[in-house]
């Protein structure tokens, strides 16, 4: 900040990667994800209530990609792989 004469040079760095960041996450990234990976709507809601009634928020925040984990566990593992077709959507 001591480099730079104005506050906007400055903060350009944070400013671009926000930037880059949220494009990619929010567009991307859902986008490459959603055309090989789909997981049950409902099963997804049921997750979800049943982590966050587990283990509060952490549990929500966790709910969906625990139930992705078990998706693909289950399309690998050959005695499984009916389950990983329930999960799917």
């Amino acid at each position: 900040m001591l480099s730079f004469d104005s506050l906007w040079w400055a903060l350009l760095p944070a400013i671009l990667y926000f930037c880059i960041h949220l494009a990619e996450g929010e567009t991307l990234t859902p986008m490459l994800l959603a055309r090989r990976f789909t997981l049950n709507p409902v099963l997804i809601i049921l997750s979800l209530v049943f982590w966050f009634w587990m283990w509060g928020v952490p549990g929500a925040i966790l709910a969906v990609p625990m139930l992705a984990i078990l998706k693909i566990v289950s399309d690998r593992v050959r005695p499984l792989r009916a389950l990983g077709h329930v999960i799917e959507g």
